[in-house]
């Protein structure tokens, strides 16, 4: 039978064999006389009791509440000897002895700018503590979320107290030597910061440590913007999707297809791809090697080096492109424009109607669409834009004269002409009633090259035009104003809306 004392341990009641207590309190004895002309004894002794404490609590539990020598022996096994932490014998400790621990979470009040979140987090996860804050002003800034994550990680953790917290607060091994080191550290910091107040570099400090923190943040925007220009040519080149809200034989059309629309060659073509993917490889390096050097503030030579390569390789990329824009401006250089007359109208009026399938019956339905499938589609090897103007002028006689003008441009006058030839509208006269299609065509080997159509109306003295049962012309001016326009123009567009000027 042994006999038991009740003790309490920093305010904290335990019931110790007695053998075990003396053990202990032998131990903090020698600690006590082994530390006496150490700064900071007092503190370091109060830490070892809450070590002794916190490794009690978790010792003990509702089956065994007793404190044994055994227990006590592991404490001091895991804290070490006090004779191996003298001024003397310091330098003997076994470094064998296993320094793994259980690392927790705290705030870091000596670092602390607000409440310390930041820099427990930056020392949990060993990394600068430069990178927490500028990720942090990055959510603040970006989700707007920030703040009230900063506020309630400030109310669930727990400050560093001691410095047996700061030890576990960086992983480090509870010791004596430790807590001794840890003390010693937090001194210094103390000396420096008087020292640094006294010189008045403090305000310096803290304005070096500001434009730290906008490095980082403008590093790490530097990395996401890399990041998504990588993406983005990795889509471009290897996924080519359909994403360009164009129809193109029953699908969206993709980058591909529509550069295939702009150039003449494949050859022009595949040195501005060429150009492209140098511009990309260069902005993602460039992003990433600025974006490091911001966060990192590693100044290796090579950096410079890599610097100067890619930097070569972007102006190559942007000489390519060039080229490429150079071609596609001589492609469309010249203009040529061609017109024939289409139709004569005997009568007084002119009725513009558009063609529609609109109001046929399929099945018992009625169709409310028109087949408008955007302002460009390409089928069958054709390319449909949508979009018809219209001029008006006085006529020489009494007859209504009609004439569809195509215009495009070209490489050469030639070119531009055969162009504007190629162009085809669908339109069609009954009576007085003039059949308009909104859209019109040309091959998709002419490529586009400003490709649009209009229609010349002669209209006679005191003729009148109307557009879907609307007076369009004259409109806005009268027969005897003395500054009758020599031209009215009107425009439909493709979802068969009339405008004016």
């Amino acid at each position: 039978m042994n006999k038991t004392v009740s003790i309490h341990l920093q305010g904290i009641p335990f019931i110790f064999e007695e053998q075990a207590y003396e053990l202990l309190n032998n131990y903090l004895k020698q600690l006590r006389g082994v530390l006496k002309n150490e700064e900071g004894c007092d503190d370091i002794l109060q830490d070892v009791e809450l070590r002794v404490v916190e490794l009690l609590q978790k010792d003990l539990s509702t089956f065994k509440q007793v404190v044994i020598i055994a227990t006590i022996e592991e404490i001091i096994s895991k804290l070490g000897k006090p004779e191996e932490f003298s001024s003397t014998g310091a330098s003997e400790v076994n470094e064998s002895t296993p320094v793994s621990t259980e690392k927790r979470l705290f705030r870091d009040g000596d670092r602390a700018m607000l409440g310390g979140v930041c820099a427990g987090v930056a020392a949990y996860f060993n990394v600068d503590v430069v990178v927490i804050r500028a990720i942090y002003v990055l959510t603040l800034l970006t989700f707007g979320i920030g703040f009230l994550l900063y506020i309630v990680l400030w109310a669930i953790i727990p400050i560093a107290k001691t410095s047996s917290d700061k030890l576990r607060m960086k992983g480090q091994h509870v010791n004596i030597e430790n807590m001794k080191s840890e003390l010693g550290d937090a001194a210094n910091r103390i000396k420096k910061g008087a020292k640094e107040l006294k010189s008045n570099s403090g305000i310096q400090s803290s304005i070096s440590g500001i434009l730290r923190i906008i490095s980082v943040i403008i590093g790490i925007w530097a990395l996401l913007f890399g990041t998504g220009i990588f993406v983005f040519a990795i889509i471009f080149f290897f996924v080519n999707p359909d994403i360009i809200p164009a129809q193109f034989n029953g699908r969206f059309m993709s980058f591909q297809d529509f550069g295939g629309l702009l150039f003449e060659s494949s050859s022009h073509e595949a040195y501005s791809h060429l150009g492209i993917a140098l511009i990309s490889i260069a902005v993602v390096a460039q992003s990433y090697l600025f974006g490091i050097r911001l966060i990192t503030q590693f100044k290796a030579s090579y950096l410079k080096v890599l610097t100067a390569v890619f930097g070569v390789t972007l102006v190559v990329g942007i000489v390519l492109v060039s080229m490429g824009g150079v071609q596609i401006g001589r492609s469309m250089a010249i203009y040529g424009e061609v017109e024939k007359e289409i139709a004569t109208i005997p009568g007084t009026e002119l009725n513009i109607e558009l063609k529609s399938v609109e109001g046929q019956l399929i099945d018992g339905f009625k169709i409310k669409s028109n087949g408008d499938e955007g302002l460009i589609t390409i089928e069958n090897g054709h390319i449909y834009l949508q979009g018809i103007e219209l001029v008006y002028s006085q006529s020489r006689d009494s007859l209504f004269h009609v004439k569809q003008i195509n215009d495009a441009q070209g490489r050469t006058h030639e070119s531009a002409l055969k162009k504007a030839r190629n162009i085809k509208c669908a339109y069609e006269f009954r009576g007085n009633r003039m059949l308009l299609e909104t859209m019109y065509s040309f091959p998709t080997s002419d490529k586009f090259r400003d490709q649009n159509v209009k229609f010349m109306i002669a209209v006679p003295s005191g003729g009148k035009i109307f557009y879907e049962k609307l007076q369009v012309y004259p409109s806005f001016i009268e027969e005897d104003d003395s500054t009758i326009e020599t031209y009215q123009h009107g425009y439909i567009s493709n979802d068969g809306e009339y405008s004016k000027w």
